[in-house]
């Protein structure tokens, strides 16, 4: 089978898959010299050698598709009891390096008129694949539309809406002339990465408030986006297009699409400023991190004078010269940032972590189990100690339990469920310095700066 071939065409039909290339061997390994491709669902074109290995590297490939990060991976086929160590017979090693072609996203655009025109042109020179649906044939057509790659033009708008094929990635525009609100409708309710409709505050406010009485979930409505676009001051089709392609880059890319002017570094979120947190805290904004600190309306640590949860009782918490302070809200929290100082905000639900669009999402309330974290909060969603699986419910997990592992990042699997209540772990402490430490390598790793 030609591989390339088979790229091209996954390719084309806009089909994510992960290419796993043999790198290195040495001794006996089942290939030196080998590609494969490895589908989300787990089906491959080509080996690396079958057997173990092979098995080991789709499921590994699987979990890159899903990150949509690459990954090296280096095995002993020696029965040996490392983790790199395979139950093989064959006694030498390998490396693979994983890389990951993602499928273009989606941007359903439901409308063809001067706007939606001015959205198509622009998203596709940025990449997206366009798809447009109207219930006016002299206004979808491949002439006026020759960016697109799918026209649903049907008798009745909702014909149309009904034929658009959808999925996670999917992004949406509401731009209608006069179906919005059956716009709204079929699209509310199915699975998307963005979706977000054009008009003014009254009507936005009216079709929300008609489909919230018509039992459609305040947790679909909160989805929605309206009015669309960033406040750049857009006027023309042109000028909304700029505000509403960067609103969509921003919102997949997990971004809170704040002035580059005036920041530090990415937004991490912490959930818990305890002992633990405030070690990562400090371990992070000295990094060049901004921080924010989710916690409970009365949280614990077992000694609060060095823990910035601290702020949720006296209002402020000073430790090693970082201050945190308590924010009432968004609007507050976002204006502490830019002061250099770390908002605490009581929400021990993450309500605000979509709002706040950070790059990162961390568990520090060493609470031992999963309340409510689920992958696609945040691009990267990581936990410090048991309680979760790598690769299942967050990215990442950094091993909290006393001894050689701590510290150590997982990728799969999960932490040692004999972790113990955590010590003080205050920013100068050893534990709390290898677990922030940790911390930092998870983030780096899922970003792709360093291989694995």
């Amino acid at each position: 089978m030609d591989i390339f071939a088979k790229a091209a065409e996954l390719g084309a039909a806009n089909i994510p898959f992960a290419l796993a290339t043999i790198v290195a061997s040495s001794g006996s390994t089942p290939r030196g010299k080998a590609k494969m491709i490895v589908l989300a669902d787990g089906s491959s074109f080509g080996t690396v050698g079958g057997g173990i290995v092979e098995a080991k590297v789709i499921d590994e490939a699987k979990k890159a598709i899903d990150f949509d990060r690459p990954i090296m991976l280096d095995y002993a086929l020696d029965h040996g009891p490392g983790e790199r160590s395979l139950d093989m017979e064959c006694g030498g090693s390998m490396q693979v390096y994983v890389e990951v072609f993602g499928a273009k996203a989606r941007l359903v655009i439901a409308g063809g008129g001067h706007v939606g025109l001015a959205i198509a042109r622009l998203a596709s020179s940025v990449g997206f694949r366009l798809v447009i649906v109207d219930d006016r044939p002299g206004y979808v057509t491949p002439e006026r539309f020759p960016m697109a790659t799918e026209l649903y033009v049907r008798e009745s708008m909702d014909e149309a809406l009904a034929a658009v094929p959808m999925d996670k990635r999917s992004c949406v525009v509401i731009a209608t002339h006069a179906s919005d609100e059956r716009a709204l409708r079929s699209f509310v309710l199915r699975d998307c990465a963005y979706l977000g409709f054009l008009g003014s505050r009254r009507k936005v406010r009216v079709l929300l408030d008609k489909a919230r009485a018509e039992g459609v979930p305040d947790a679909q409505l909160d989805r929605v986006r309206a009015p669309i676009g960033l406040d750049l001051g857009a006027e023309t089709p042109e000028e909304i297009a700029v505000s509403v392609v960067a609103e969509i880059m921003a919102a997949i890319a997990g971004r809170d699409a704040a002035p580059l002017s005036g920041r530090d570094g990415e937004l991490v979120i912490l959930r818990g400023g305890g002992e633990l947190g405030t070690g990562c805290a400090l371990r992070l904004r000295a990094a060049g991190f901004r921080v924010v600190i989710l916690e409970r309306e009365k949280p614990t640590a077992r000694d609060r004078a060095f823990a910035f949860c601290e702020a949720a009782y006296e209002g402020e918490a000073r430790v090693e010269g970082l201050v945190a302070r308590k924010a009432e809200c968004l609007t507050e929290a976002r204006t502490l940032l830019a002061e250099g100082i770390i908002p605490l905000l009581i929400d021990p639900d993450c309500g605000f972590v979509a709002a706040l669009a950070p790059y990162a999402l961390v568990d520090a309330t060493n609470a031992k189990s999963n309340d409510c974290l689920r992958r696609g909060m945040a691009p990267a969603l990581i936990a410090l100690g048991p309680g979760f699986e790598a690769g299942g419910d967050v990215d990442a997990i950094v091993e909290t339990q006393l001894g050689h592992n701590l510290g150590r990042v997982l990728l799969s699997g999960s932490a040692s469920t004999d972790s113990g209540t955590h010590e003080a772990c205050s920013g100068d402490s050893g534990r709390a310095r290898s677990i922030a430490g940790g911390l930092l390598e998870a983030l780096l790793l899922l970003k792709g700066r360093v291989k694995r």
